[in-house]
């Protein structure tokens, strides 16, 4: 148990998981919001550009994980740790957004998501070993009436002490599972923008393409002035003005 006495890492006190990607892309602007217009998309660092990693792998989408791309850690270092948790959810932590407007905002958020990864590692880690001898613990507290009273008290503080901290290792997944939840939640409202932008895209093509083959080029409907409001809404427009 010297993992729940010193804690050298630092992955299981109170606060860490409140500092955990508290960090910033050093691109020297804002990283809690979008890319405003016009703005140039800032130079990233390798280990954080989706679009250096070259094929992007991804788990199956019945994982839950449906924007982690393995990192670059698990595929340019040649260390048997990484390639070992390779085919495990804890490499896929680069989120695959690459539009440049969302960019920087990605950045920070695969920032924030590898460290989550790299500390639930730690904590998954523990939590089996702590499951592990509470399973021994109760095999051998289940003594035969025979045994003596000193015995049954010791085996049962046993397990009552390996019960709670198996159930602080518990809360401490609850609380790195649902920061990365929420990480995918952002993910999930910016591709349903983008999606909703690309389906507007698509429609007004099609809208345009079908108007070009209704009417000829020397049309006299290429010449009128378009006006974006309905006769309905000019009549109800100039009874407000009265």
């Amino acid at each position: 148990m010297a993992l729940r006495r010193s804690l050298s890492s630092g992955a299981l006190r109170g606060g860490t998981l409140r500092k955990t990607g508290e960090v910033t892309v050093r691109s020297g602007g804002r990283t809690d919001g979008a890319m405003s217009d016009g703005e140039t998309p800032p130079k990233l660092p390798r280990y954080l550009d989706v679009k250096q990693i070259g094929k992007r792998k991804k788990l199956s989408n019945s994982t839950g994980n449906l924007h982690g791309c393995m990192a670059g850690d698990y595929s340019r270092v040649n260390w048997p740790l990484p390639k070992m948790f390779g085919d495990e959810k804890y490499a896929y932590s680069l989120i695959d957004i690459d539009d440049p407007r969302h960019v920087k905002e990605c950045a920070s958020l695969s920032k924030k998501l590898i460290r989550l990864q790299y500390d639930q590692q730690i904590v998954d880690l523990e939590w089996r070993k702590v499951y592990k001898a509470l399973l021994d613990a109760e095999q051998k507290a289940d003594l035969p009436d025979s045994a003596k009273d000193a015995t049954k008290q010791l085996l049962k503080k046993e397990v009552d002490r390996q019960m709670k901290y198996l159930l602080e290792l518990q809360e401490q997944k609850d609380m790195y599972e649902d920061s990365i939840q929420s990480i995918y939640a952002k993910c999930d409202a910016i591709k349903a923008d983008l999606k909703k932008e690309a389906d507007l895209e698509d429609l007004r093509c099609s809208m345009e393409k079908a108007t070009k083959e209704k009417n000829a080029p020397d049309s006299e409907f290429w010449r009128r002035k378009f006006n974006c409001r309905s006769q309905h809404q000019r009549g109800n427009q100039s009874l407000l003005d009265l």
